[in-house]
């Protein structure tokens, strides 16, 4: 299984909420894309999320590892930015990571369309 991480930006814990809440198209099951908010924003404490997310979901561990791994180094100039952006946020503010499978990701782009 294909498994995809994304940074969205950043949000206060509220908005972070609301990204957080089941969608209509994931019919209740709780399922779907994983947002979670990071300050600071270091590999470990995303990793620990996804593991701990797969863990959940029932994912595969190591998939995930990989593709947080992956995307981290891929990503790494990318990632500083958003260190050093966060730096100047207000105190309560996030960087927020999304992780999904690939079919997760679908639903959710099916669903921002249809409202």
């Amino acid at each position: 299984m294909t498994y995809l991480l994304q940074f969205c930006g950043f949000s206060d814990p509220l908005q972070l909420f609301y990204l957080q809440q089941p969608i209509a198209t994931s019919g209740g099951n709780g399922l779907g894309l994983v947002f979670g908010g990071f300050r600071p924003f270091q590999l470990d404490d995303l990793l620990a999320w996804a593991l701990e997310t797969a863990h959940r979901r029932d994912w595969d561990g190591e998939a995930i590892q990989r593709t947080v791994l992956d995307v981290w180094l891929e990503r790494a100039d990318l990632i500083r930015q958003w260190q050093l952006r966060l730096r100047e946020e207000p105190g309560d503010r996030r960087l927020v990571a999304c992780l999904g499978t690939q079919h997760d990701w679908e639903q959710r782009c099916e669903a921002l369309l249809q409202a």
